[in-house]
């Protein structure tokens, strides 16, 4: 058993170093920067890890599954550049492979910094695609249906014998989609709360009206491709003009940024994302 991490960067260098202090030292590590502006090639060589240099943005699962190739460890572990693993998370990881030899995926317990905590134990597709209430996380290793792609274990055999992240998801749930079709196959998923995580959601990239829009529009954008992959009903129309009557509201509230967030997620339902 062995684990190589594999971290999907794109303008992280303000939280990468610390993310990288926080891998214990000897794990195999592979950066993959989806074109930044600044290259984080220098922080990556400083704590010894492999690094792909993407001239375009390529999505965060193909980039995933860039670093993925370059790994021979039984499992490997992606995790989000704005998290920052707990001294003995990985070796909790690893004693919950030990125990669980026939799992597919491992999960720590991810606490959301300055933000209410949120757990859930089922997938998109399994909730057909209602916004559902977080859970209640367990506080023992336990069986789930979902576990967050920010910090996710993945036997690497069954990844690629899955084909590895739909590279036709840019961003956002592709751990929906990947956790779904590792349960289709029998394969168990353990959440592992020994392991403890810390991560600053949305902070690899940092904060700005381009960015809200930029995750807005590829999160409305996936969720219809997901929707369409796996047979759950939308109502794109509705869908817009829920966006429209958002925006309005916003403008009228002078809210910028729940403005951007609208405008990404309409023009998301309007550029043919819908026929995706």
């Amino acid at each position: 058993m062995s684990i190589g991490f594999v971290i999907v960067t794109y303008n992280s260098e303000r939280v990468l170093p610390a993310c990288l202090n926080s891998i214990p030292r000897g794990y195999d590590i592979v950066v993959v920067d989806n074109a930044s502006k600044e290259k984080p090639v220098q922080i990556a060589n400083s704590f010894g890890a492999r690094i792909v240099v993407n001239e375009k943005n390529a999505g965060f699962g193909t980039a995933c599954n860039q670093g993925a190739k370059l790994l021979t460890t039984s499992h490997v572990f992606f995790l989000n550049p704005d998290a920052v693993l707990a001294t003995d998370a990985v070796s909790e990881i690893e004693k919950a492979i030990r125990l669980y030899p026939d799992a597919g995926g491992f999960g720590p317990s991810i606490e959301n910094v300055g933000k209410r905590q949120k757990f859930r134990r089922t997938s998109y597709m399994q909730d057909q695609g209602r916004r559902q209430a977080p859970d209640v996380p367990p506080t023992e290793n336990a069986e789930v249906d979902f576990l967050d792609g920010a910090a996710f274990v993945c036997d690497l055999d069954l990844f690629w014998g899955l084909g590895g992240f739909d590279e036709k998801i840019f961003l956002y749930f592709e751990d929906d989609d990947l956790c779904f079709r590792i349960r289709a196959q029998n394969r168990k998923l353990i959440y592992v709360p020994g392991a403890r995580v810390l991560h600053e959601r949305n902070g690899s990239s940092g904060k700005s009206l381009s960015l809200d829009y930029f995750r807005s529009f590829h999160a409305a954008k996936s969720r219809v491709l997901i929707n369409h992959k796996h047979g759950i009903a939308i109502n794109v129309r509705r869908e817009k003009w829920r966006a429209v009557s958002l925006l309005l509201r916003s403008i009228a509230t002078l809210n910028v940024r729940k403005a951007a967030k609208s405008l990404g997620t309409f023009f998301a339902l309007t550029s043919g994302a819908a026929a995706s």
